[in-house]
């Protein structure tokens, strides 16, 4: 299943995860830098978000849809599910603050 592993540090600096209203368990995280494509291929998948690249993930969910904003940055919309808490990623195939399974 395609995935995407993001560093969210919580003591800010990188897009916030903000709740959908009238959607209950939904939310946006937004602002990234990744291809539109590349972007919608991963609905359907699942999101994590990490704090480090070592560290397994504290958040995340079932990707349900992708927006570009005005810059090209991008913005999941996600449905959190627990499943996607304390899933570790691995070292390798990082890019930045995100990996990639595809």
């Amino acid at each position: 299943m395609a995935a995407i592993h993001l560093i969210k540090k919580t003591d800010g600096g990188l897009p916030s995860i903000v709740p959908v209203a009238g959607e209950p368990n939904t939310f946006t995280s937004g602002n990234w830098t990744l291809a539109q494509g590349t972007a919608r291929s991963l609905i359907g998948g699942q999101i994590y978000f990490h704090e480090h690249r070592r560290e397994p993930s504290f958040y995340g969910g079932h990707i349900l849809d992708t927006q570009t904003t005005a810059d090209a940055k991008i913005v999941f919309k996600f449905k959190f599910s627990d499943d996607c808490r304390g899933v570790r990623a691995g070292q390798d195939g990082w890019s930045q603050e995100m990996k990639l399974v595809l």
